[in-house]
């Protein structure tokens, strides 16, 4: 008889064929382990359960031991500790309202949740606390404590013992208190007083936080991360008194949109707010989605390329073009939305990194997670294709005028302050700069002291300075001091003569004389000096357009020149190879650090 005639008479007669149970809780949980949740994102769990159980006060604290010894290491000395390293346990400890020990062993059970689908919290799927967990760690333990009782209750899920068969239920018991090495953790850090209530959630046995391998990712790295994520994702929680400690150190709260006071910030700078330039609301389903950007003080943002290096610990290169977006006032998304997103009609390359220093954020209800495809991790979030439009149509105008701003201001900064610095001076800089990590130059070493003094001497003769008296002389001694102690350096001359430019090398120095009156100099490089430094209000928009073809085809000819003046040699390939390599080499190193921003 087939097997599926057997099956069918085994339904009519009412009899089983086989059973299974709906679960393999070994095997279930070890491939749950794997479920999308990074350190920070798996930090960010009972973290949240503290906070909706009415946390003021939430201390972090991880305990790391050498990989080998399992011997601890004090977090302060990790960079000394020469051995690889692990986080061996993790502990989160609030002072909420507790667990009820009558939940308690439910809690720890997958699929449970006290707040199942609620659209009025952080929490929603019933499965964080342990998914969080056991992504890390193969042990986890709750202890717990009601303002209305002297009871501790503490309940456990111990993957191994899982395993094995030894732990078949999860049970909560009353324990005597909470465990000593923690019990400090349950605590007011500043008053030095037991928490009321409060819950102490720990994970031990962690096995997925090593650093080591190829990619492995320092321990260190890894607390800096969780730092940085906890800062920005609980800001407007800690704006509003929230204690956030990690490993005895308090907190303070980072804001990409810079419009909440930061304790760095003020300072430096005392109390200064981001602009806003657009506070936009949609509404989908009689709730509203707000949509804000802003732009970073002008304290913050001083001149091109400055605010980055000036003001890192701030975090605002990371700004560049990401959007923070917030669920429940708790970021769940910080990072490029979409390659097609932020707008790109103008957006800045190079050295006009402007996107950095303006913030975007969007903030929606949990009742709107499906507009915004939230995942279980609470890590990741994207609007779908209409909202996104939406969104894109209602910030394209204020990015638009931010970095016109930003542009403006930098160019009038720019212009007070180079206006009395000599033509070359920001080319001979950032090559100065670059010369530090290159080669140094080999020509004109070998020419006496009065030869070379004699070349500066006959180079200042050539100038052509119309000043008189002191002003001449200091002019004088500036192209002196250039020339000799500069590696490159630039002096504009007239000659008669086809020379575009002139070298002279005098002790691995160079000297590159412009001849102003060659037509590539006068057609095309004066004027584009020229058009540099006009205000950008006075400029015509069509006449640069025009101007920049003839710089582009000039270009095109320059260095076709330079083919022809090679193509003069019949032995070009030999001579000038190396040539050719040492040109590209040191225009690629000086290009760098002039654009460096």
């Amino acid at each position: 008889m087939s097997a599926t005639k057997t099956t069918a008479l085994a339904e009519r007669d009412g009899s089983v064929a086989s059973t299974a149970s709906l679960v393999q809780p070994g095997q279930a949980l070890e491939s749950s382990r794997d479920s999308g949740f990074d350190l920070s994102a798996a930090v960010g769990e009972p973290t949240d359960n503290s906070i909706q159980a009415g946390a003021s006060i939430i201390r972090i604290a991880t305990k790391v031991v050498d990989a080998e010894t399992r011997e601890a290491v004090e977090t302060s000395a990790l960079a000394a500790h020469k051995g690889a390293k692990r986080i061996d346990e993790l502990a989160v400890a609030d002072d909420g309202h507790g667990i009820p020990e009558n939940i308690l062993a439910n809690v720890l059970s997958l699929g449970y949740g006290t707040r199942m689908n609620d659209r009025n919290g952080l929490g929603r799927f019933g499965m964080g606390l342990k998914l969080a967990a056991l992504s890390q760690a193969r042990r986890l333990d709750v202890w717990t404590k009601l303002a209305a009782s002297d009871e501790v209750f503490h309940a456990y899920l111990d993957l191994d013992e899982v395993v094995a068969g030894d732990q078949t239920a999860i049970e909560a018991r009353p324990v005597d208190g909470f465990p000593a090495e923690h019990a400090h953790l349950m605590t007011n850090p500043k008053k030095k007083t037991p928490f009321a209530s409060g819950t102490l959630v720990v994970w031990s046995n962690i096995d997925r936080l090593e650093e080591g391998g190829r990619f492995g990712m320092a321990i260190r790295d890894r607390l800096q991360e969780l730092t940085k994520y906890l800062a920005r994702t609980y800001r407007v929680f800690i704006d509003r008194g929230l204690y956030l400690e990690l490993n005895n150190t308090e907190i303070s709260l980072h804001d990409p949109l810079f419009l909440l006071d930061n304790p760095r910030v003020g300072k430096r700078f005392g109390s200064i707010k981001a602009q806003v330039f657009s506070d936009d609301e949609i509404e989908i389903d009689g709730e509203k989605v707000r949509v804000r950007v802003t732009l970073l003080p002008e304290e913050l943002r001083p001149r091109a390329g400055e605010g980055g290096r000036t003001f890192g610990e701030l975090q605002i290169p990371e700004n560049q073009s990401r959007v923070s977006i917030l669920r429940q006032e708790r970021e769940i998304f910080y990072d490029t939305l979409h390659h097609s997103f932020f707008p790109h009609d103008e957006i800045s390359r190079g050295r006009f990194q402007v996107d950095r220093y303006i913030g975007v954020e969007i903030a929606f209800p949990a009742t709107l997670d499906e507009y915004f495809r939230v995942r279980n991790v609470k890590k990741g979030a994207e609007p779908d294709a209409k909202l996104r439009e939406e969104i894109r149509k209602i910030i394209k105008k204020p990015i638009a005028a931010a970095r016109a701003e930003i542009r403006t201001h930098w160019e009038k900064v720019h212009r007070e302050e180079t206006k009395d610095v000599p033509e070359h001076q920001p080319a001979e800089q950032a090559v100065a700069r670059a010369e530090q990590h290159t080669p140094p130059g080999q020509a004109g070493r070998d020419l006496p002291p009065k030869r070379q003094q004699q070349i500066v001497d006959d180079l200042v003769a050539d100038l052509d300075l119309d000043d008189d008296g002191e002003d001449k002389e200091a002019k004088e001694q500036a192209v002196r001091e250039a020339v000799e102690t500069k590696p490159i350096s630039i002096v504009d001359l007239d000659w008669p003569g086809k020379e575009l430019v002139d070298i002279t090398h005098l002790n691995g120095n160079a000297v590159v004389k412009i001849n102003r009156r060659h037509p590539f100099i006068r057609e095309i490089y004066t004027p584009l000096k020229e058009l540099a430094a006009k205000d950008p209000n006075q400029v015509d928009a069509t006449e640069v357009v025009e101007f920049l073809r003839k710089v582009e085809v000039a270009f095109d000819v320059l260095f076709m020149a330079y083919a022809k003046a090679e193509n003069m040699d019949a032995e070009a390939d030999v001579r000038y190879a190396d040539l050719r390599s040492y040109w590209g080499q040191f225009t690629a190193a000086y290009i760098g650090e002039a654009l460096r921003g």
